[in-house]
């Protein structure tokens, strides 16, 4: 499985071989007054709601959402109970809420857009596979893991 690495627990169940970084963005519905803007400082969410996922045991989320309750109490921060899907997607669009999510989920939703932010955050992404992989699986990861450090 290809995508980030968001929970530090997969790794008692999977191997991960990193590959790169996400940057946290922000998206928002097409008709929402912030849509049209190139970046989105995290001041000009003051007033507006910011729905964050619970983050699980993903250190990052936790830390983004610490880090804008301390700095920015001007921001509302609705927390959704589950790691990303698109019920929550739909839920912020419906809502008009702001969402805080990743550069790589920028088409996930035809009626957001999603707009990169000026937070300092990242979260890996890379592979996942088995504790105990097969040769197939381990000839390929020795492939990727060439092919990334080529880079």
């Amino acid at each position: 499985m290809v995508g980030p690495l968001l929970a530090e627990r997969w790794k008692e169940y999977y191997r991960a071989l990193e590959l790169g970084s996400y940057r946290f963005c922000f998206a928002v519905s097409r008709h929402h007054r912030l849509a049209s803007k190139k970046t989105l400082s995290v001041t000009d969410l003051y007033g507006e709601r910011l729905a964050v996922v619970n983050g699980g045991n993903c250190s990052v989320i936790h830390d983004i959402r610490d880090f804008l309750i301390k700095n920015h109490p001007q921001i509302r921060i609705k927390e959704i109970p589950r790691l990303y899907d698109l019920d929550g997607f739909n839920r912020c669009e419906e809502s008009n809420t702001v969402m805080l999510t990743l550069e790589a989920w920028a088409d996930i939703h035809p009626s957001l857009a999603t707009i990169p932010s000026d937070l300092d955050f990242a979260v890996p992404y890379g592979l996942l596979y088995s504790l105990h992989p097969s040769e197939a699986v381990n000839q390929f990861i020795e492939i990727i893991k060439e092919m990334n450090a080529s880079k």
